[in-house]
């Protein structure tokens, strides 16, 4: 199975914990002994990540299982009555472990890379019980379903209200031009490692943790313009528009046609739509798409110069 990765993010060896595979594989790691695993249903897991935000540590993903694991730290304290559906894995039951690398895919992969924090159980416990959460699990609101922009936007105000810094914004803008980690850190003369840090915690207060999604965030929210574009949109297939909400992360992979919904064919497709739109990465697709109203309530009213006719 085709599987999406991204650089290894800036993290010192001893930021790591002990049972990561040094390898390009996944191996099994035992619950109970290395840490603690809660299984928490897709549907559920989505929302409780993005209400976590920034407070959340380690998180695997399986889109084909549609079960998430919470990793907590070994020996933490849990309480008692977790929702239906959630599970406590017992001591001893092996789970896999991806390479860092591993952000995407249908198989197993990181929603959230270790290294960078841990989550506290009476966090998790807390939100996932929140009435909120199950409402907008159970029962999406037909006037803002979980997909839109406005959605997108009212998250990210909700988790986090801190604004972003300069610096933070200064990278945000680069990205979407599609430069590189190290273009971004030639331009604005900052170490490479520095930047990643950077990117990583945008994604993790957005709860994004892909590029492309970190980009329809900093748009959705207002934080960030897009670059100038001087190209119209190009023809696009009846599912293109689908294939960008999905790269989005404004529609999931059940919204996609049957013969797209395997990771390697839809890849192959936002290859295509990258060369056929002259984007540089799905970060600059993602910008090009809000400037061409691909992406409608993307993009914030920006200045007439900062837009080429």
């Amino acid at each position: 199975m085709t599987t999406r990765t991204r650089p290894r993010p800036a993290l010192s060896r001893w930021d790591m914990p002990h049972w990561m595979p040094d390898s390009s594989q996944t191996l099994p790691a035992r619950c109970g002994e290395d840490f603690t695993a809660i299984r928490v249903p897709a549907d559920l897991a989505r929302p409780a990540l993005t209400a976590l935000g920034p407070r959340t540590g380690p998180v695997l993903a399986n889109r084909t299982t549609r079960a998430w694991h919470f990793l907590l730290p070994s020996g933490s304290v849990l309480p008692e009555d977790w929702p239906h559906g959630v599970r406590v894995m017992p001591k001893g039951r092996s789970i896999g472990i991806p390479p860092l690398t591993t952000t995407g895919g249908l198989d197993v992969h990181w929603a959230v890379p270790p290294g960078l924090g841990s989550t506290s159980p009476a966090d998790l416990h807390r939100v996932l019980h929140d009435p909120r959460l199950l409402t907008a699990r159970d029962a999406p609101s037909p006037a803002e379903p979980p997909g839109t922009a406005a959605a997108l936007v009212r998250a990210a105000a909700t988790v986090t209200p801190r604004p972003l810094t300069p610096a933070q914004r200064d990278v945000g803008r680069l990205l979407l031009t599609g430069a590189s980690d190290a273009q971004i850190a030639e331009e604005l003369s900052l170490p490479v490692g520095i930047v990643r840090r950077h990117l990583t915690w945008i994604g993790r207060r957005f709860g994004a943790p892909t590029a492309a999604r970190r980009a329809a965030a900093l748009l959705a929210g207002g934080h960030v313009s897009p670059p100038p574009v001087s190209m119209l949109a190009p023809d696009l297939a009846k599912a293109d528009p689908t294939v960008l909400r999905v790269l989005a992360g404004l529609a999931t992979e059940d919204d996609l046609p049957e013969d797209l919904r395997p990771a390697g064919p839809f890849l192959d497709r936002v290859g295509e739509l990258r060369e056929r739109c002259g984007a540089r990465s799905d970060t600059h697709l993602i910008a090009l798409a809000a400037v061409w109203e691909l992406l409608p309530g993307l993009v914030h009213p920006a200045p007439e110069k900062e837009q080429l006719p």
